[in-house]
Order: structure tokens, then C-alpha cells, then sequence
């Protein structure tokens, strides 16, 4: 008697041993099929983008399905790009399909993360559980990447200026110099593009550039924006080119370029010992869009620099700006620094204003202009006559 009492109590400490450890134990789901409609998307490169995704969920014990949150990752089973807090619920009787539906919002950041990554596309994935648990097959939608120009994306103008504000540099050997670039744009997107130089063994001839740093700007929430170059090389005289090479997007326009001067002595303003004759523009001509400023050459010229300055007006002066001077002297330069200019090698005494510079002249106004000659060590070894010009 004392035995079947004994094995009737092992046998209920072991049965309610068993039912605890049953419950801890996790219950399989019941959920056999995840399908989501569309599944695959595209991601826009320079902006969010909203995709409306349906979830169709079979379990064949219910009574729910419900997901807690979605993910985007890389890859199956990669690292994780973001993370949506949202609840998806919905009841479901035993063999049958629940239908959940969402907009995801897939935010410019995770895109770009992924985009940086060097990815063409990435997932978003979501897991689902019945009344049984998780199904521990979680599904996804692939989310593809699209270029800058599908997004609407575009580069509509850039101009180069050094980081004094001056559109051409003369400076001494080792002197800091850096460019900057103003890049207007419409729509947001990504623009790679690589700081390059051209230095004196090149500029003589056919410049060769070489690259000095790359460029990944992600460029939103204005239509303008400021690059800054990494520090031009000082360390050699002669004549220097520096330009942004934009690779991506594409820009619809002819991409500028800014040219400097370095000196191996410390440059001066010493007076012009040498004459310079000009031979075009005539004075007081309109500026037609092709015209060739020319002059006489210098010796000892390493670089001519063409100066071009706002024509001073009186305080009372209310008439057109058609320029002329009544005396019928050469017009005497302001004392304010110049609006725009070029610089050319030495062996160079044409050339037609560039697009960068034109961009800092107004139309119906009248400036000055003039050339200078640079001797090899920065000094000015020549100087022309100022002559006036006139933009139509």
C-alpha cells in the first residue's frame, strides 16, 4: 500500500515536472507560407519612396497573424539598415490566408547607407507568428536602387572660385591655397566627383590632370551647395589648372576650371619695367560671346594674368551704362580688387574669356580690362594699357 502511494506521488511530481517543462518549451507556428505582393521595388537614389506591400499569410491553426516590426538589411540575413516599429494584426481562422497590408516608407538615409555600401539594392523583411509562435521563415521585399537620373536628380550649374573669393591666384612657393565650388542642383541625390590638377610640366602643352581627392556629397535641402577642395600643391613654381570632374550625374553644361600662379620668389607689385601692346579687343567694343583677347608678348613672361574690373560710377550718375569717357584718356583702374580674370602660360598671348569667367560679368554693363605680365619669380614684368569693354 505504501508503494502505490509512493509511485502514484513520483508519478504526479513527474507529470506536473513534464507540464512545466512543456510550457517552457516553444510551441511550434503553424504559419507554412509568407507572400508578399509586389516583390521587388524600386529605391530612387536621392530621395524616400513609399511602397505599398501586401502580406498574404497562411496558418493552419490561427487565430491571428501578426507581425511586430519590419527590417531592411543588405542581404538575407545581413546587417541591418533600419527598422520599422509598426504592428501588423489581423485575425485568421485555422486554414485560412491573412491578408496584411502596409506602405513602407523607405527612408533617403537607409537608401544611401546602402548606396555607400556599394550596393545595387537591398531587402526589407518582416516575420510573422499565429497562435503557435513565430514561423521562423521571415520573407522580404527587394528593394533595387535606382540612378540619380531616374530620381530627377541633375547638376544645372557650378562655378570654381579660390577660397578668397579671387577667380585667379598669384602666390609664393609653399603658400596654402585651397578652391571651392559652388554647384547649384534640382532634386536630391548623390554627386561623385574628383578634385584634379594640372601642374607646370603639362600646362605648357596639353594639360594632364591628376587626381588630388574623390567626392561623394550627398546634396539635399537647397538648391545650392559648397565643395571644398583638399590643399592645391604650392610646392613648384609655375602654372597650375585645378578643376572638379564631376562622374556622376553627368552634368549638362561644360564643366569650369581655375588656374593659379606660383611664383619661386615671394610675388610683388613691383611697377611694369616692359609694355605690353594690346592688340584685341578694341577699346569700348561690345563683348561678343567668342571674342579673342590677343596681345604682344613679353620676355621673360612665365604667365600672363587678364584682369577685368567694374568701371567706377559717380553717385549721380543715373544715365545707361554705355561706357566712353569724355577726356578721351585711358580710363584709370578702381582701387576695389578685379571682378573676374584668366590666367595663361606664358607662351600664350590669346585666348577667348572661359564660361567661369564670363559668369561674373552682367549684361549691359561696361568694364575695364587689362593684361599683366609674370615673371618667373611672381614679380609683374609688363602691364598694358586699361581699355574698356562693354557687355551687350
Amino acid at each position: 500500500m505504501t508503494y502505490a502511494k509512493s509511485f502514484i506521488r513520483i508519478t504526479t511530481l513527474c507529470l506536473i515536472l513534464l507540464g512545466g517543462a512543456f510550457d517552457i518549451l516553444p510551441a511550434w507556428a503553424t504559419i507554412t507560407s509568407i507572400t508578399p505582393t509586389p516583390g521587388t521595388a524600386n529605391a530612387p537614389l536621392g530621395g524616400s519612396v513609399s511602397v505599398a506591400v501586401t502580406w498574404r499569410v497562411f496558418t493552419t491553426n490561427g487565430p491571428f497573424v501578426r507581425s511586430p516590426s519590419g527590417t531592411f538589411r543588405t542581404d538575407v540575413g545581413g546587417s541591418v539598415l533600419g527598422t520599422v516599429a509598426r504592428l501588423l494584426n489581423q485575425t485568421a481562422a485555422p486554414g485560412a490566408t491573412a491578408t496584411l497590408t502596409e506602405v513602407i516608407l523607405v527612408p533617403t538615409d537607409v537608401i544611401y547607407r546602402a548606396h555607400k555600401l556599394g550596393l545595387s539594392g537591398f531587402v526589407y523583411e518582416r516575420d510573422f507568428e499565429d497562435g503557435n509562435g513565430f514561423s521562423g521563415q521571415p520573407q522580404r521585399v527587394t528593394l533595387s536602387i535606382a540612378s540619380s537620373a531616374a530620381s530627377g536628380f541633375s547638376l544645372s550649374r557650378m562655378s570654381l572660385l579660390f577660397d578668397n573669393g579671387a577667380p585667379v591666384r598669384l602666390l609664393g612657393l609653399k603658400e596654402p591655397l585651397r578652391a571651392l565650388a559652388e554647384i547649384n542642383f534640382t532634386g536630391t541625390g548623390l554627386v561623385q566627383a574628383v578634385w584634379e590638377v594640372a601642374g607646370p610640366a603639362s600646362t605648357a602643352g596639353e594639360p594632364i590632370y591628376r587626381p588630388l581627392s574623390t567626392v561623394r556629397q550627398y546634396l539635399v535641402g537647397s538648391d545650392k551647395q559648397v565643395l571644398r577642395s583638399p590643399n592645391l600643391p604650392t610646392d613648384t613654381s609655375g602654372f597650375y589648372l585645378v578643376r572638379l570632374r564631376v562622374t556622376d550625374p553627368v552634368p549638362g553644361f561644360d564643366q569650369p576650371n581655375l588656374r593659379y600662379f606660383v611664383s619661386s620668389g615671394q610675388p610683388g607689385e613691383k611697377l611694369p619695367i616692359m609694355p605690353i601692346g594690346l592688340v584685341a579687343p578694341a577699346s569700348q567694343i561690345l563683348l561678343a560671346p567668342d571674342a579673342l583677347f590677343a596681345w604682344e608678348p613679353i620676355r621673360g613672361a612665365r604667365a600672363y594674368q587678364i584682369e577685368v574690373y567694374a568701371r567706377p560710377r559717380t553717385s549721380g550718375d543715373s544715365l545707361p551704362d554705355i561706357g566712353g569717357n569724355a577726356t578721351g584718356a585711358a580710363p584709370a583702374l578702381p582701387a576695389t580688387p578685379p571682378v573676374t580674370g584668366m590666367l595663361v602660360v606664358g607662351t600664350q598671348t590669346q585666348t577667348t574669356l572661359s564660361t567661369a569667367t564670363r559668369t561674373h560679368l552682367q549684361p549691359g554693363q561696361t568694364y575695364l580690362w587689362r593684361v599683366l605680365a609674370i615673371g618667373g619669380d611672381g614679380s609683374i614684368v609688363g602691364a598694358s594699357p586699361v581699355r574698356e569693354i562693354r557687355l551687350p
